[in-house]
């Protein structure tokens, strides 16, 4: 029923593990202060939160971050009831996804949180029908901040939602059990959205839906359900203006005063959706703060709240940010000239690669390629100045995968943006445009999908454009011949972001032999070729291939935190329409000059 090749898993660093068992709580800080977390007791309370939301031919669930939890263990089925004898997956994180299931059967799933005393009991039950057109997914990290006969409520996109138009449902009521039939609610909300003429002293539940006005997918599942009592004094409101910058080993957090604390808590995880209730907690804080003791390469998720006379206000949005060594410098790498071997070297029949033979050699000049994928950091300082230059795009581009983190590569764009950017790059920088709207090379590409041909391309030219798909290929291999992977012929977790829930930020696991980090997982990056079914009219060899003519898709490499092992291959890749977008697709420049 589920291919294991097509299962999502965030895993934790084990070193990251080891630290959350013996070292989780909260302890005093003040302004500029440093906090290191203190032990704490233990529980296997199930996750909480749980949600559900169908795709095509997939199931993404989402939970609340659990303390004590190791891991997770996910129960799974065709019908209600599940137990722990139903089919499980083990070692599983937030934010997890089934692949490969059949459209429009039911899936059931309930989870269980493992930790250092064994498993704990089963979550509420929740159920999912993969549909050929799905809704957008149920919007996640709801936050209810209580106020004077009012609540205010925030919260975010869901997981791998679109860019198209969404409007906002908000249900509530008195009870937990809301339903879209019979509960109150208030239509086109926008986040923040304020719920008016409440009741002091009434505990209200609250739950949102997305609704995409340009398809008739429908409205999605309701997300989680939070709660909150209006009070006639309120509660400082949640501090504005988090930020997370990450060091070695450690997180700065910086936030604006907010009227009436007297101070502040600090909650955090590695689970995706900290809020008070499941975070580990850091009491007395003030803003700077630097977290500290965290383990490199790890994902960390945080949130911040106000204390004053009427008690502890709600928290902010989360942030994330993932501590690392040194902060990553991007540059220019130089690949030098060469000739290899390119194509399926392994010829593995439990991972044909049809697409990728017969295996040929190509020649190729040298040329430079970017360090790491482009951050989306460095995507906004280009796109913001060619905005004002002429410029138009389809997305303002995304920060990562879950839209949280430091230093993560941008995701979000199609083919044409990518293209487009990399023009207004080199015009930002003074170099000379590649990309024409046709063969004259009179007219820098700058607005419009075009699919743009071979000669539109100015190949001499010392401005930035993606690579072919044979540089990638070449410079993914770092040198090494006839190796599967970018560091070797042994698949190993500790060098490359796959199979799991998000993004990590740029420089996170170490270069191949060029100096490239990431060729392997984080983000699928962009190419410039067209597609094509096999490598049989160039088999003979070639110099400098631009590939295809013409194609109805481009070539993307190199894999991704969403999928499995076996697109880390040096020779393998997909193929999507120029306009295809996603949290999971970025790119990386490269130039035929230094």
């Amino acid at each position: 029923m589920f291919s294991s090749k097509g299962l999502i898993r965030w895993g934790l660093a084990t070193t990251g593990v080891l630290y959350l068992l013996f070292g989780l709580a909260g302890c005093g800080g003040g302004g500029g202060a440093t906090g290191n977390p203190a032990p704490v007791t233990l529980s296997l309370a199930p996750p909480a939160n749980l949600t559900a939301d169908a795709g095509k031919q997939r199931v993404t669930l989402n939970w609340s971050n659990v303390p004590s939890a190791t891991s997770f263990t996910i129960y799974y089925g065709n019908t209600p009831g599940i137990s722990k004898s139903s089919p499980k997956i083990t070692d599983a994180h937030s934010i997890y996804i089934m692949r490969d299931l059949s459209n429009g059967t039911p899936y059931f799933f309930a989870i269980a949180t493992m930790g250092a005393t064994g498993e704990g009991a089963l979550s509420a039950e929740v159920s999912a029908t993969p549909t050929a057109t799905p809704p957008q997914p149920a919007p996640v990290t709801l936050r209810a901040e209580a106020g004077n006969k009012q609540v205010q409520l925030s919260w975010e996109p869901g997981f791998d939602a679109t860019s198209d138009p969404t409007s906002y449902t908000v249900y509530y009521d008195t009870t937990s059990a809301l339903s879209k039939l019979t509960s109150k609610k208030l239509t086109s909300a926008v986040s923040p959205q304020t719920v008016p003429t409440l009741v002091n002293g009434t505990t209200y539940y609250f739950a949102v839906t997305a609704t995409t006005a340009t398809t008739a997918n429908g409205e999605s599942a309701l997300s989680y359900t939070t709660s909150a009592m209006p009070v006639a004094t309120a509660v400082p409101a949640a501090p504005a203006g988090l930020t997370a910058v990450e060091g070695n080993g450690s997180i700065t957090l910086n936030w604006n005063p907010s009227a009436g604390a007297t101070s502040y808590n600090l909650y955090y995880g590695t689970e995706f959706d900290v809020t008070k209730a499941n975070g580990i907690k850091v009491t007395g804080v003030s803003s700077p703060f630097t977290l500290q003791g965290l383990t490199n390469k790890t994902a960390y998720f945080l949130v911040v709240s106000a204390v004053g006379p009427g008690g502890e206000g709600f928290e902010t949005p989360q942030v994330s940010a993932t501590p690392l060594a040194n902060t990553p410098i991007q540059a220019m790498m130089h690949i030098p000239a060469g000739t290899f071997q390119m194509g399926d070297n392994m010829l593995d029949p439990s991972a044909p690669a049809p697409y990728a033979t017969p295996v040929h050699n190509v020649s190729l000049s040298a040329f430079s390629m970017e360090r790491f994928e482009i951050s989306y950091t460095q995507w906004r300082t280009v796109y913001d100045w060619a905005i004002t230059k002429g410029y138009t795009f389809d997305s303002a581009g995304r920060n990562g995968a879950l839209q949280l983190g430091t230093n993560m590569p941008v995701t979000q764009i199609n083919w044409y943006d990518t293209v487009k950017w990399l023009n207004a790059r080199s015009e930002k920088e003074g170099r000379s445009p590649v990309y024409f709207t046709d063969a004259s090379h009179t007219t820098v590409y700058r607005t419009g999908n075009i699919d743009l041909s071979n000669d539109a391309v100015d190949w001499l030219a010392n401005g930035y454009r993606l690579p072919t798909d044979a540089e990638w290929e070449y410079a993914s291999r770092g040198g090494l011949v006839g190796k599967p992977y970018p560091w070797g012929d042994v698949l190993d977790a500790t060098k490359a972001n796959f199979d799991r829930g998000t993004s990590t930020s740029i420089g996170s696991y170490a270069p191949n032999g060029y100096g490239l980090y990431d060729t392997a997982g984080n983000v699928w990056e962009w190419t410039w070729d067209h597609d094509s079914t096999n490598y049989s009219a160039s088999a003979a060899g070639v110099t400098n291939p631009h590939g295809p003519l013409t194609g109805l898709l481009r070539v993307r490499r190199g894999g991704s935190y969403v999928y499995g092992e076996r697109y880390l291959r040096n020779f393998d890749k997909m193929f999507r329409s120029n306009d295809y977008s996603g949290p999971y697709f970025g790119f990386r420049a490269a130039s035929s000059q230094p």
